[in-house]
């Protein structure tokens, strides 16, 4: 290793080590000497529309008050990628299998692929929050994170980042989804990635790839404005020699146009009138597609790979017979099973009603069904989204619809409004009213993952729920419970705002279980156990490892 690759690894980990004692918060309106610590509860500031409180600019690098998880979360992509690509320096004497993971790792990390090169993919999907977003305070008020374009002609409560209107998923065991297709006798959509489901597989064979292909050119989060320079990008990079490596010398054989460093220096979207700017040749531009996707591909390797999708919580260790439960975790797994019908949705591996001393009928349970539902999450009105409806200073309005707009989840993809074009309109466009307000089941592995206690999480599509307490009581008794606005005492405890889109309302699965508060703990403890990075007694005190259990 060289000694500028050498002391900039020094660095980072300093960094690193660094940040982690810090703990100042800085709010709209809120002077230096009233900054507060993130280890309290006062550091969230309080629920306002579009979080117009929170100063998103001053709080990101280069602000005037850089927030804490945000100086670790850019030390450790940084640190990161640079270990990582040390490791393409020598990535010949790997295997191809090991040669596509790093390649996608590389890649993700990489933030010199966003147009002012201040977000990678992992900005908002580190390991150490569940592969998801990394900073307490965005997820605790904005629940969208901010993307990677500043808005420099807002003005409070107007977001001075763009941002979007959900929340990222974890892309842990994304890649197990299946292809999305319509199960007509159960009358339900499997399978995709993205909330909506979006990223179909049926283009690539891999969603999770699919998947990868969206953030890079989203206005609203790396903003990049033609695929192409994405491409360009790459090819100038460290890991160039790997892509073609792995792909073939004609990954970057394209003719560049001379312009492209300036066309590609500007954020996205695209003119109506020229929807690639990057002006390629028909070859040239299917060069560029091809090797897009292999770049993508090769994410979805390393998504796929034991570093990020590792099966390693307890409760994989406890079906393995080398980890037991506690009392409380035992008895909300059994809840989880039964009263609670959290099994119906998010497969544990076994059956409703079976006994738990039985052996699993799946011993790598993935916790989601696949499937879509409207569960009658209401409006989460601290969304930026609803008032970036003015154009920024490029002329882009994120929502023009403000607070008209209604998330319509996987029934918009199917109307041909959502993100992305449906590939299959002759079939699925008609169905797409059943559909309304219906989002992925997320599967609830590191669902628990968070780097300290008191670091918040934020949860559903729109980050509405903020704890786990929190999301288990509102599948027990959103539907009992009376309404409240957004904001209103006694909310998420004695009182639910009323559901965005109620005409779909699962009506049969949640909302009014009847679960204790005890029972209620116990499905949190269960939950816990779902967290990766698990070390058992026995390979904590390097014994032999007790055999799998039998089928």
């Amino acid at each position: 290793m060289n000694q500028t690759r050498l002391l900039a690894l020094a660095a980072g980990c300093a960094t690193v080590a660094a940040v982690m004692s810090l703990s100042l918060r800085v709010v709209h309106g809120q002077s230096e000497d009233r900054m507060e610590s993130p280890l309290t509860a006062a550091a969230v500031p309080k629920f306002a529309v579009c979080s117009g409180n929170v100063n998103v600019a001053s709080l990101l690098p280069g602000g005037a008050h850089e927030d804490p998880d945000v100086v670790i979360a850019n030390a450790f992509i940084t640190l990161t990628e640079q270990t990582s690509l040390q490791q393409v320096a020598d990535a010949s004497s790997l295997d191809l299998y090991h040669q596509l993971a790093l390649l996608g790792k590389v890649e993700i990390y990489d933030v010199n692929v966003s147009p002012f090169k201040n977000i990678a993919c992992a900005t908002c999907h580190l390991p150490y929050s569940g592969f998801r977003g990394g900073t307490s305070i965005f997820n605790a008020t904005t629940a969208s994170q901010p993307g990677g374009v500043a808005i420099t002609n807002a003005a409070p409560p107007e977001p001075n980042y763009r941002f979007g209107p959900r929340n990222p998923q974890s892309y842990a065991y994304a890649p197990y989804s299946p292809i999305l297709h319509y199960n007509a006798t159960q009358n339900s959509f499997y399978g995709g990635n993205f909330w909506d489901m979006r990223a179909t597989g049926v283009r690539l064979g891999n969603p999770a790839a699919e998947q990868a292909e969206g953030p890079p050119v989203n206005p609203v989060e790396m903003g990049n404005i033609d695929t192409a320079c994405v491409v360009w990008k790459a090819s100038l990079s460290e890991y160039a020699p790997l892509i073609k490596t792995i792909w073939g010398a004609q990954s970057f054989a394209i003719h560049w146009p001379g312009d492209v460093a300036t066309v590609c220096a500007k954020p996205g979207p695209p003119p109506a009138n020229d929807p690639f700017p990057v002006h390629l040749s028909a070859v040239d531009r299917g060069t560029s597609n091809s090797t897009y996707d292999h770049m993508m591909m090769a994410m979805a390797s390393y998504e796929a790979s034991p570093d990020v999708s590792a099966f390693s919580s307890k409760f994989d260790a406890y079906l393995a017979g080398n980890a037991q439960l506690s009392p409380e975790e035992q008895e909300g797994y059994e809840l989880f099973n039964g009263k609670a019908r959290c099994n119906q949705c998010h497969l544990s591996g076994t059956a409703v009603g079976s006994q738990n001393s039985q052996a699993a009928a799946d011993l790598a349970p993935l916790f989601s069904d696949f499937t879509a539902n409207n569960i009658g999450l209401p409006k989460n009105l601290a969304l930026p989204y609803y008032c970036e409806s003015k154009p920024d200073q490029y002329g882009y309005t994120a929502n023009p619809m403000g607070f008209a707009f209604v998330d319509l989840g996987l029934g918009g993809f199917l109307n041909g409004t959502g993100a992305a074009p449906n590939p299959n309109t002759l079939q699925w466009k008609q169905l797409a009213p059943l559909f309304n307000g219906t989002f992925q089941t997320a599967t609830l592995r590191n669902v628990d993952k968070r780097p300290r206690p008191d670091f918040v999480k934020e949860y559903m599509h729109n980050g509405y729920l903020k704890s786990l307490k929190e999301v288990v009581h509102f599948y027990n008794t959103s539907q009992k419970l009376p309404r409240c606005a957004q904001g209103s005492k006694g909310e998420k405890v004695t009182c639910w705002p009323p559901p965005e889109y109620p005409a779909t309302l699962n009506t049969t699965q949640l909302g009014n279980l009847g679960l204790t508060n005890d029972e209620e703990d116990d499905i949190v403890a269960f939950l816990k156990t779902l967290t990766d990075g698990f070390v058992t007694a026995s390979a904590a005190s390097d014994r032999t490892t007790v055999p799998p259990r039998k089928r």
